[in-house]
Protein backbone atom coordinates (compact mmCIF):
# COMPACT_ATOMS: atom_id res chain seq x y z
CA UNK A 1 0.00 0.00 0.00
CA UNK A 2 1.25 3.49 -1.01
CA UNK A 3 0.70 6.59 1.19
CA UNK A 4 -0.39 8.29 -2.28
CA UNK A 5 -3.63 6.36 -2.33
CA UNK A 6 -6.92 8.26 -1.15
CA UNK A 7 -8.67 7.42 0.79
CA UNK A 8 -12.91 6.93 -0.08
CA UNK A 9 -15.68 9.48 0.91
CA UNK A 10 -16.94 6.81 3.72
CA UNK A 11 -14.56 4.71 5.02
CA UNK A 12 -15.94 2.32 7.77
CA UNK A 13 -14.80 3.60 11.16
CA UNK A 14 -12.77 1.17 12.75
CA UNK A 15 -13.53 -0.44 16.28
CA UNK A 16 -11.40 2.26 18.11
CA UNK A 17 -13.23 4.66 16.76
CA UNK A 18 -16.46 2.77 17.46
CA UNK A 19 -15.01 2.50 20.85
CA UNK A 20 -14.31 6.28 21.21
CA UNK A 21 -18.09 6.89 20.24
CA UNK A 22 -19.37 5.10 22.86
CA UNK A 23 -18.02 8.03 25.24
CA UNK A 24 -19.09 10.46 22.92
CA UNK A 25 -20.64 13.44 25.07
CA UNK A 26 -20.67 16.04 22.13
CA UNK A 27 -18.76 18.79 20.71
CA UNK A 28 -17.57 20.86 24.44
CA UNK A 29 -16.18 17.57 26.31
CA UNK A 30 -15.67 14.28 26.33
CA UNK A 31 -13.83 12.16 23.53
CA UNK A 32 -15.28 14.70 20.83
CA UNK A 33 -14.22 17.96 23.14
CA UNK A 34 -11.68 20.43 22.08
CA UNK A 35 -9.17 19.27 25.13
CA UNK A 36 -9.17 15.51 24.05
CA UNK A 37 -5.63 15.97 22.75
CA UNK A 38 -2.24 13.93 22.64
CA UNK A 39 1.00 16.28 22.79
CA UNK A 40 4.49 16.00 22.88
CA UNK A 41 7.63 18.25 23.10
CA UNK A 42 11.15 18.87 21.57
CA UNK A 43 13.52 20.64 22.16
CA UNK A 44 15.42 22.09 18.97
CA UNK A 45 19.50 23.06 18.97
CA UNK A 46 19.71 25.81 15.18
CA UNK A 47 17.44 28.38 13.73
CA UNK A 48 14.28 28.03 13.05
CA UNK A 49 12.73 28.80 10.03
CA UNK A 50 9.09 29.70 10.29
CA UNK A 51 7.72 29.52 6.66
CA UNK A 52 9.94 26.36 6.03
CA UNK A 53 8.44 25.02 9.32
CA UNK A 54 4.78 25.63 8.02
CA UNK A 55 5.49 24.43 4.75
CA UNK A 56 6.72 21.31 6.61
CA UNK A 57 3.38 20.85 8.22
CA UNK A 58 1.36 21.01 5.64
CA UNK A 59 3.65 18.48 3.93
CA UNK A 60 2.67 16.45 6.93
CA UNK A 61 -0.91 16.42 6.70
CA UNK A 62 -0.90 16.35 3.04
CA UNK A 63 0.84 12.88 3.27
CA UNK A 64 -1.57 11.67 6.60
CA UNK A 65 -4.98 11.51 5.81
CA UNK A 66 -5.97 10.91 9.62
CA UNK A 67 -4.84 14.75 10.50
CA UNK A 68 -7.45 15.48 7.92
CA UNK A 69 -10.31 13.35 8.96
CA UNK A 70 -13.58 13.51 10.68
CA UNK A 71 -16.12 11.02 12.25
CA UNK A 72 -19.59 11.90 10.76
CA UNK A 73 -21.25 11.20 13.89
CA UNK A 74 -24.90 12.35 12.96
CA UNK A 75 -25.79 9.51 10.50
CA UNK A 76 -26.49 5.55 10.26
CA UNK A 77 -23.72 4.19 10.16
CA UNK A 78 -21.25 6.96 11.00
CA UNK A 79 -18.08 6.96 8.82
CA UNK A 80 -14.95 8.72 7.98
CA UNK A 81 -14.45 11.80 5.84
CA UNK A 82 -11.41 12.81 4.68
CA UNK A 83 -10.84 16.98 3.95
CA UNK A 84 -8.81 18.48 1.43
CA UNK A 85 -5.08 19.45 2.96
CA UNK A 86 -4.99 22.51 4.64
CA UNK A 87 -1.81 23.77 7.06
CA UNK A 88 -1.86 23.47 10.83
CA UNK A 89 -1.46 26.32 12.99
CA UNK A 90 1.81 27.25 13.99
CA UNK A 91 1.68 29.91 17.11
CA UNK A 92 4.66 31.40 18.23
CA UNK A 93 6.02 32.30 21.65
CA UNK A 94 9.11 34.11 22.95
CA UNK A 95 10.13 32.17 26.56
CA UNK A 96 12.50 33.73 29.45
CA UNK A 97 15.49 32.32 30.59
CA UNK A 98 19.10 32.23 30.43
CA UNK A 99 20.59 30.11 32.41
CA UNK A 100 20.44 26.09 31.30
CA UNK A 101 18.51 25.22 34.34
CA UNK A 102 15.77 27.63 34.25
CA UNK A 103 15.26 27.26 30.27
CA UNK A 104 14.71 23.88 31.43
CA UNK A 105 12.20 24.38 33.51
CA UNK A 106 10.50 27.32 31.54
CA UNK A 107 10.24 24.58 28.68
CA UNK A 108 8.69 22.08 30.55
CA UNK A 109 6.09 24.62 31.96
CA UNK A 110 5.55 25.44 28.18
CA UNK A 111 4.92 21.90 26.96
CA UNK A 112 2.16 21.63 30.02
CA UNK A 113 0.65 24.88 28.89
CA UNK A 114 0.24 23.72 25.26
CA UNK A 115 -0.87 20.11 26.44
CA UNK A 116 -3.61 21.99 28.21
CA UNK A 117 -5.21 23.60 25.36
CA UNK A 118 -7.56 23.07 22.65
CA UNK A 119 -7.96 21.47 19.19
CA UNK A 120 -12.06 21.22 18.07
CA UNK A 121 -12.73 18.66 15.96
CA UNK A 122 -14.46 20.67 13.76
CA UNK A 123 -11.68 23.00 12.71
CA UNK A 124 -8.94 21.50 10.04
CA UNK A 125 -6.58 19.73 10.41
CA UNK A 126 -6.62 18.13 13.20
CA UNK A 127 -2.94 19.03 14.25
CA UNK A 128 -1.63 22.29 15.71
CA UNK A 129 2.45 23.32 16.53
CA UNK A 130 3.64 25.53 18.61
CA UNK A 131 7.02 27.31 18.69
CA UNK A 132 8.61 28.79 21.93
CA UNK A 133 11.83 30.24 21.22
CA UNK A 134 14.64 31.06 23.97
CA UNK A 135 17.27 32.85 21.11
CA UNK A 136 18.08 32.33 17.81
CA UNK A 137 19.63 28.78 18.34
CA UNK A 138 17.31 27.62 21.03
CA UNK A 139 13.92 26.36 21.27
CA UNK A 140 10.34 24.45 22.04
CA UNK A 141 8.84 22.67 19.63
CA UNK A 142 5.14 21.11 20.59
CA UNK A 143 3.09 18.84 18.34
CA UNK A 144 -0.60 17.86 19.42
CA UNK A 145 -3.43 16.43 17.98
CA UNK A 146 -6.96 15.55 18.72
CA UNK A 147 -6.92 11.79 20.24
CA UNK A 148 -9.52 11.13 17.69
CA UNK A 149 -6.42 11.24 14.85
CA UNK A 150 -3.74 10.29 16.57
CA UNK A 151 -1.90 8.60 19.09
CA UNK A 152 1.48 8.87 21.08
CA UNK A 153 3.19 6.36 18.28
CA UNK A 154 1.91 8.70 15.80
CA UNK A 155 3.52 11.48 17.16
CA UNK A 156 6.57 9.75 17.09
CA UNK A 157 5.93 9.07 13.47
CA UNK A 158 4.86 13.14 13.04
CA UNK A 159 7.87 14.09 13.98
CA UNK A 160 9.97 12.08 12.08
CA UNK A 161 8.19 12.78 8.74
CA UNK A 162 8.02 16.77 9.54
CA UNK A 163 11.74 16.92 10.58
CA UNK A 164 12.41 15.09 7.03
CA UNK A 165 10.26 17.29 4.92
CA UNK A 166 11.67 20.58 6.92
CA UNK A 167 15.15 19.56 6.05
CA UNK A 168 13.81 19.56 2.18
CA UNK A 169 12.29 22.63 2.43
CA UNK A 170 15.45 24.20 3.69
CA UNK A 171 17.82 22.55 0.72
CA UNK A 172 18.83 19.51 1.94
CA UNK A 173 17.71 17.36 -0.34
CA UNK A 174 14.35 14.94 -0.62
CA UNK A 175 12.34 13.26 1.77
CA UNK A 176 13.66 9.73 3.03
CA UNK A 177 10.53 8.14 4.53
CA UNK A 178 9.56 4.71 4.36
CA UNK A 179 6.09 3.37 2.67
CA UNK A 180 3.02 3.63 4.15
CA UNK A 181 -0.95 2.96 4.80
CA UNK A 182 -3.52 5.43 5.59
CA UNK A 183 -5.90 5.06 8.78
CA UNK A 184 -8.68 4.44 6.40
CA UNK A 185 -7.05 1.55 4.57
CA UNK A 186 -6.21 -0.12 8.20
CA UNK A 187 -10.19 0.61 8.36
CA UNK A 188 -10.84 -1.79 5.25
CA UNK A 189 -8.38 -3.94 6.03
CA UNK A 190 -9.44 -4.42 9.90
CA UNK A 191 -13.30 -5.61 9.05
CA UNK A 192 -11.79 -7.90 6.16
CA UNK A 193 -9.63 -9.44 9.85
CA UNK A 194 -12.48 -9.46 12.02
CA UNK A 195 -14.38 -12.13 9.68
CA UNK A 196 -11.34 -14.38 9.97
CA UNK A 197 -10.54 -17.81 11.87
CA UNK A 198 -8.05 -16.17 14.15
CA UNK A 199 -10.17 -13.73 15.66
CA UNK A 200 -13.09 -16.28 16.08
CA UNK A 201 -10.77 -17.98 17.95
CA UNK A 202 -10.04 -14.87 20.13
CA UNK A 203 -13.43 -14.26 20.88
CA UNK A 204 -13.92 -17.70 22.08
CA UNK A 205 -10.62 -17.10 24.49
CA UNK A 206 -11.44 -13.70 25.85
CA UNK A 207 -15.36 -15.24 26.96
CA UNK A 208 -13.88 -17.81 28.71
CA UNK A 209 -11.14 -16.20 30.23
CA UNK A 210 -13.65 -13.13 31.46
CA UNK A 211 -16.32 -15.08 32.34
CA UNK A 212 -17.95 -13.45 35.85
CA UNK A 213 -14.65 -10.94 35.28
CA UNK A 214 -15.40 -7.38 35.37
CA UNK A 215 -12.19 -4.36 35.90
CA UNK A 216 -11.53 -3.72 39.74
CA UNK A 217 -12.22 0.21 40.13
CA UNK A 218 -10.45 2.63 42.54
CA UNK A 219 -12.79 4.57 44.35
CA UNK A 220 -13.27 8.08 44.09
CA UNK A 221 -13.05 10.92 46.79
CA UNK A 222 -16.35 12.40 46.02
CA UNK A 223 -19.27 10.74 44.09
CA UNK A 224 -18.94 11.82 40.37
CA UNK A 225 -21.45 14.04 38.36
CA UNK A 226 -22.12 15.01 34.42
CA UNK A 227 -19.90 18.41 35.18
CA UNK A 228 -17.38 18.86 32.59
CA UNK A 229 -13.75 16.87 33.87
CA UNK A 230 -11.03 18.73 34.78
CA UNK A 231 -8.12 16.56 34.23
CA UNK A 232 -4.83 16.75 35.76
CA UNK A 233 -1.47 15.07 35.80
CA UNK A 234 0.70 13.95 38.55
CA UNK A 235 4.30 13.28 37.40
CA UNK A 236 7.15 11.35 39.53
CA UNK A 237 9.95 9.31 39.06
CA UNK A 238 11.23 6.01 39.48
CA UNK A 239 14.52 5.76 40.73
CA UNK A 240 17.69 4.50 38.68
CA UNK A 241 18.01 1.55 41.60
CA UNK A 242 14.83 0.62 41.20
CA UNK A 243 14.68 0.72 37.66
CA UNK A 244 17.83 -1.72 37.46
CA UNK A 245 15.90 -4.00 40.16
CA UNK A 246 13.20 -3.81 38.25
CA UNK A 247 15.33 -4.87 35.10
CA UNK A 248 17.38 -7.73 36.80
CA UNK A 249 13.76 -9.06 38.03
CA UNK A 250 12.87 -9.15 34.39
CA UNK A 251 16.30 -10.61 32.79
CA UNK A 252 15.75 -13.51 36.04
CA UNK A 253 12.44 -14.44 35.60
CA UNK A 254 12.73 -14.28 31.33
CA UNK A 255 9.86 -11.56 31.19
CA UNK A 256 10.05 -7.95 30.05
CA UNK A 257 10.20 -4.95 32.25
CA UNK A 258 6.14 -4.24 31.25
CA UNK A 259 5.19 -7.64 32.84
CA UNK A 260 7.46 -6.70 36.32
CA UNK A 261 5.53 -2.83 36.46
CA UNK A 262 2.56 -4.41 35.68
CA UNK A 263 2.73 -7.03 38.40
CA UNK A 264 3.71 -4.10 40.71
CA UNK A 265 0.43 -2.61 39.94
CA UNK A 266 -1.67 -5.69 40.28
CA UNK A 267 -0.47 -6.27 43.66
CA UNK A 268 -1.11 -2.56 44.73
CA UNK A 269 -4.18 -3.24 43.36
CA UNK A 270 -4.65 -6.04 45.36
CA UNK A 271 -3.68 -3.74 48.75
CA UNK A 272 -5.54 -1.10 47.46
CA UNK A 273 -9.35 -3.23 47.21
CA UNK A 274 -8.55 -6.06 49.20
CA UNK A 275 -9.59 -8.20 46.05
CA UNK A 276 -7.74 -11.45 44.85
CA UNK A 277 -9.40 -11.46 41.44
CA UNK A 278 -8.24 -8.96 39.65
CA UNK A 279 -8.73 -7.91 36.05
CA UNK A 280 -6.98 -4.45 34.68
CA UNK A 281 -6.82 -2.71 31.84
CA UNK A 282 -3.34 -2.27 29.85
CA UNK A 283 -2.69 0.07 26.87
CA UNK A 284 -0.96 -1.26 24.03
CA UNK A 285 -0.20 -0.07 20.87
CA UNK A 286 -2.54 -1.88 18.62
CA UNK A 287 -0.26 -2.39 15.86
CA UNK A 288 -0.39 -6.19 15.52
CA UNK A 289 -0.01 -6.31 11.89
CA UNK A 290 3.02 -4.20 10.66
CA UNK A 291 1.87 -3.32 7.23
CA UNK A 292 0.57 -0.59 10.00
CA UNK A 293 3.50 0.56 11.51
CA UNK A 294 4.00 3.32 9.72
CA UNK A 295 0.26 4.77 10.17
CA UNK A 296 -1.00 7.77 11.56
CA UNK A 297 -4.19 7.37 12.93
CA UNK A 298 -6.00 5.91 16.76
CA UNK A 299 -4.82 2.26 16.62
CA UNK A 300 -4.18 2.73 20.56
CA UNK A 301 -6.17 -1.04 22.62
CA UNK A 302 -7.27 -1.25 25.44
CA UNK A 303 -6.96 -4.78 27.02
CA UNK A 304 -7.83 -6.70 30.18
CA UNK A 305 -5.68 -8.78 32.01
CA UNK A 306 -7.23 -10.91 34.73
CA UNK A 307 -5.17 -12.50 37.35
CA UNK A 308 -5.63 -14.74 40.20
CA UNK A 309 -3.63 -13.72 42.84
CA UNK A 310 -5.19 -15.80 45.58
CA UNK A 311 -3.15 -18.63 44.92
CA UNK A 312 0.34 -16.11 45.06
CA UNK A 313 3.00 -17.08 47.89
CA UNK A 314 5.28 -14.40 46.44
CA UNK A 315 5.99 -11.85 43.99
CA UNK A 316 7.99 -13.99 42.09
CA UNK A 317 4.76 -16.22 41.33
CA UNK A 318 2.61 -13.29 40.87
CA UNK A 319 5.45 -12.00 38.13
CA UNK A 320 5.45 -15.79 36.61
CA UNK A 321 1.66 -15.49 36.48
CA UNK A 322 1.36 -12.21 34.73
CA UNK A 323 3.70 -13.51 32.33
CA UNK A 324 1.63 -15.83 31.13
CA UNK A 325 -1.07 -13.79 30.85
CA UNK A 326 0.67 -10.76 28.96
CA UNK A 327 1.60 -14.08 26.93
CA UNK A 328 -1.86 -15.21 25.90
CA UNK A 329 -3.02 -11.59 25.90
CA UNK A 330 -0.75 -10.77 22.99
CA UNK A 331 -1.53 -14.11 20.61
CA UNK A 332 -4.97 -13.28 21.40
CA UNK A 333 -5.17 -9.21 21.11
CA UNK A 334 -7.97 -8.04 19.07
CA UNK A 335 -10.00 -4.92 19.44
CA UNK A 336 -11.64 -3.98 22.92
CA UNK A 337 -14.90 -3.43 21.38
CA UNK A 338 -14.43 -6.90 20.21
CA UNK A 339 -13.95 -8.18 23.62
CA UNK A 340 -16.76 -5.86 25.34
CA UNK A 341 -18.79 -7.79 22.71
CA UNK A 342 -18.31 -10.94 24.31
CA UNK A 343 -17.78 -10.15 27.97
CA UNK A 344 -19.89 -7.24 28.38
CA UNK A 345 -19.60 -6.68 32.33
CA UNK A 346 -15.96 -6.40 32.47
CA UNK A 347 -16.66 -2.49 32.01
CA UNK A 348 -19.46 -2.37 34.36
CA UNK A 349 -17.51 -0.26 36.46
CA UNK A 350 -17.50 2.77 34.06
CA UNK A 351 -21.39 3.35 35.11
CA UNK A 352 -20.24 3.02 38.98
CA UNK A 353 -20.47 6.96 40.52
CA UNK A 354 -18.76 6.17 43.08
CA UNK A 355 -15.36 4.42 41.62
CA UNK A 356 -13.01 5.21 38.44
CA UNK A 357 -11.32 2.48 36.36
CA UNK A 358 -7.64 2.28 36.13
CA UNK A 359 -5.48 1.64 32.91
CA UNK A 360 -1.75 1.47 33.13
CA UNK A 361 0.56 1.64 30.08
CA UNK A 362 4.47 1.44 29.08
CA UNK A 363 5.53 3.68 26.15
CA UNK A 364 7.80 1.51 23.55
CA UNK A 365 7.83 3.65 20.44
CA UNK A 366 10.42 2.40 18.29
CA UNK A 367 10.62 5.72 15.76
CA UNK A 368 11.15 8.90 17.07
CA UNK A 369 14.38 11.89 16.94
CA UNK A 370 17.10 11.38 19.85
CA UNK A 371 18.93 14.70 19.14
CA UNK A 372 20.66 13.28 15.52
CA UNK A 373 20.94 16.40 12.90
CA UNK A 374 18.60 16.52 10.50
CA UNK A 375 19.24 19.62 8.01
CA UNK A 376 20.58 22.32 10.26
CA UNK A 377 18.67 21.31 13.08
CA UNK A 378 18.84 19.00 16.21
CA UNK A 379 15.58 17.75 17.63
CA UNK A 380 15.63 15.69 20.96
CA UNK A 381 12.21 14.50 22.69
CA UNK A 382 11.65 16.15 25.74
CA UNK A 383 11.14 12.71 27.57
CA UNK A 384 11.90 13.66 31.14
CA UNK A 385 8.38 15.63 31.97
CA UNK A 386 8.34 15.55 35.66
CA UNK A 387 6.34 18.62 36.37
CA UNK A 388 2.78 18.01 37.49
CA UNK A 389 -0.19 20.18 36.38
CA UNK A 390 -3.57 20.79 37.72
CA UNK A 391 -4.74 21.51 34.47
CA UNK A 392 -3.93 19.05 30.83
CA UNK A 393 -5.72 17.21 28.31
CA UNK A 394 -9.10 15.49 28.92
CA UNK A 395 -9.08 11.37 28.82
CA UNK A 396 -12.67 9.69 28.29
CA UNK A 397 -12.87 8.39 31.23
CA UNK A 398 -11.30 7.17 34.94
CA UNK A 399 -7.37 7.40 35.66
CA UNK A 400 -4.34 6.71 33.42
CA UNK A 401 -0.89 6.12 34.22
CA UNK A 402 2.08 6.02 32.18
CA UNK A 403 5.45 4.87 32.70
CA UNK A 404 8.47 5.57 30.32
CA UNK A 405 11.78 3.70 30.68
CA UNK A 406 14.28 6.37 29.94
CA UNK A 407 17.40 5.07 28.92
CA UNK A 408 19.05 7.15 30.89
CA UNK A 409 18.34 4.65 33.76
CA UNK A 410 15.00 5.47 35.26
CA UNK A 411 11.13 6.01 34.83
CA UNK A 412 9.48 8.86 34.25
CA UNK A 413 6.00 8.11 35.32
CA UNK A 414 2.18 10.23 34.76
CA UNK A 415 -1.39 9.66 36.33
CA UNK A 416 -3.73 11.46 34.42
CA UNK A 417 -7.36 11.84 36.99
CA UNK A 418 -9.90 13.93 37.00
CA UNK A 419 -10.16 16.75 39.84
CA UNK A 420 -13.51 16.64 39.93
CA UNK A 421 -13.39 13.17 41.41
CA UNK A 422 -9.95 12.93 42.83
CA UNK A 423 -8.38 14.76 45.17
CA UNK A 424 -4.34 15.01 43.97
CA UNK A 425 -3.37 14.32 47.51
CA UNK A 426 -5.16 11.06 46.83
CA UNK A 427 -3.44 10.06 43.69
CA UNK A 428 -0.05 11.22 44.96
CA UNK A 429 -0.12 8.73 47.86
CA UNK A 430 -1.42 6.03 45.39
CA UNK A 431 2.06 6.61 43.19
CA UNK A 432 4.22 6.79 46.35
CA UNK A 433 2.89 3.41 47.42
CA UNK A 434 3.94 2.29 44.44
CA UNK A 435 7.09 3.49 44.05
CA UNK A 436 7.72 2.03 47.55
CA UNK A 437 5.94 -1.49 46.76
CA UNK A 438 7.90 -1.84 43.42
CA UNK A 439 11.34 -0.81 45.53
CA UNK A 440 10.68 -3.73 47.92
CA UNK A 441 9.33 -6.66 45.73
CA UNK A 442 12.29 -6.04 43.32
CA UNK A 443 14.83 -6.35 46.14
CA UNK A 444 13.22 -10.18 47.19
CA UNK A 445 11.10 -11.41 44.70
CA UNK A 446 10.75 -14.06 47.71
CA UNK A 447 8.42 -11.39 49.21
CA UNK A 448 5.04 -12.38 50.50
CA UNK A 449 2.28 -10.80 48.82
CA UNK A 450 0.66 -8.84 51.88
CA UNK A 451 4.12 -7.96 53.57
CA UNK A 452 4.85 -4.89 54.80
CA UNK A 453 6.69 -2.84 52.96
CA UNK A 454 10.86 -2.27 53.43
CA UNK A 455 11.81 0.93 55.77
Amino acid sequence: MSGSETTPRGAPLTTNQEFLCMFDKGPDQGVFGPRHIVACGWRITGKVDSDALRDALHDVVVRHEALRTTIARDVEPPYQLVHPPATPELAEYELTGSDPDARETAAHEFVNRIEAGRCPVDEQPLLRAALGRFDDEDAVLVLYAHHTVSDGWSLQILIRDLAQFYAARRGFGEPDLPEMAQYGEYAVWQQEYLASAPVAEARAYWRDKLAGASFVPLATDRTRTDATGQYSVHRFLIDRETTAATHLVAKQLRCSPFMVLFAAFTLLAHRTTGATDLTLPTITSGRNNPTFNETVGPLFNFMPLRTDVSDCRDFKDLVTKIRGTCLEMYSYEIPFGEIVAEAPQVVAPFADLDCAVQAFQCFQFPVGTDGTPVGDLKIAEMRRRLLSDPNTSDIPDGVVWALDIDPDGDIICSIRFNSNDFDEATLVELATGYVDLLRTVTTDVTTPLDAPLAA
